[in-house]
């Protein structure tokens, strides 16, 4: 039998409850808010399963572990080569957070256009102001940088908009929902002069620090909205408080920062242009059940000696 042991404080309840019937005499699957209250059980694990954290102390305590499952999709913050050094398997939680960052990147693009923050204002002064004026997504070009499994999703939306999609990748491969797709530094930057909303959400990586700064910022239009639900090391946010504070472009939605917390002196708390929320793109009521759907076949896969869904080359970080 598999011993699955979680170290997290996320309730993972429905896992336990949900076991599918194949794989309740396969595994034992156990929770522990810490590895210290986890004691002798981590010594008999095969699978670990953690909310995106590892501990460098915990490999001395993990003798048997083969595979290590984050429960989330970000893996910046993994030992990654460590582990890769031990023959232990990565996998995150990539496409768990499509249905909700994308219905993010969809209600904060209409926000703006739609003017939502101006009009709660003008109710809070009861003010009958029929003058504001509100532009719409139909039509207008949206840049996604990054072409993923959210990414994707964005875009399919996006078409229900009948907006103009076109993606940035590595590869620059077509793929379903696009209009066109770009790759290499000419293609960043055809992207961002083209569209009047970039939505980035690519993983942290040596190659994505500070991919948006000063330059790129300068090449997009005025009337430009930018959404950052990648992480905060992906755009120089010195260089957007400025490029925002010169009207370089019109306006941002910032789910993720340098350092989170943000601090409270941070100019961005006080700007108009940006709209700015606590990393919670990707928060649902639903995300074990939809890690559910990922870890459950990847179980089998593992005890079939299978391919892992959603395994991370520790060269490139994703």
């Amino acid at each position: 039998m598999l011993n699955i042991t979680a170290l997290t404080k996320m309730d993972l309840t429905y896992l336990q409850n949900h076991l599918p019937e194949d794989l309740k005499d396969a595994v034992s699957l156990a929770q522990f808010p810490t590895a210290e209250e986890a004691g002798d059980r981590l010594a008999s694990t095969d699978i670990l399963l953690t909310s995106g954290a590892f501990q460098d102390d915990w490999l001395p305590l993990l003798p048997k572990l083969r595979w290590f499952q984050s429960l989330s999709a970000g893996v910046d913050k993994l030992p990654l080569k460590k582990l890769d050094e031990r023959g232990i398997q990565v996998t995150n939680m990539s496409g768990v957070h499509s249905i909700q960052m994308s219905e993010y990147a969809l209600s904060v693009m209409l926000d703006f256009v739609r003017r939502s923050h101006t009009l709660m204002e003008s109710q809070s002064l009861k003010e009958w102001n029929h003058r504001i004026r509100t532009a719409e997504l139909h039509g207008q070009t949206l840049g996604l940088i990054g072409t993923g499994a959210i990414g994707s999703e964005v875009a399919r939306k996006a078409k229900a908009f009948d907006m103009k999609v076109v993606g940035y990748s590595r590869s620059g491969r077509d793929r379903e929902h696009f209009d066109d797709m770009r790759k290499g530094k000419s293609g960043l930057y055809s992207l961002l002069r083209e569209s009047d909303f970039v939505v980035v959400i690519v993983p942290a990586t040596r190659e994505t620090e500070n991919l948006i700064g000063a330059e790129e910022l300068a090449l997009m239009k005025p009337s430009a909205f930018l959404v950052n639900m990648a992480r905060g090391s992906v755009i120089d946010e010195t260089a957007l408080i400025e490029a925002l504070r010169k009207g370089i472009l019109a306006g941002a939605a910032l789910d993720v920062f340098r350092e989170e917390p943000l601090p409270a002196d941070s100019p961005l708390w006080g700007m108009e242009q940006a709209a700015l929320t606590p990393h919670i793109a990707g928060n649902t009521p639903k995300y074990v059940e939809r890690c559910a759907e990922i870890l459950f076949p990847n179980i089998r896969r593992f005890i079939e000696n299978k391919p892992l869904i959603n395994r991370i080359d520790p060269e490139h970080g994703y």
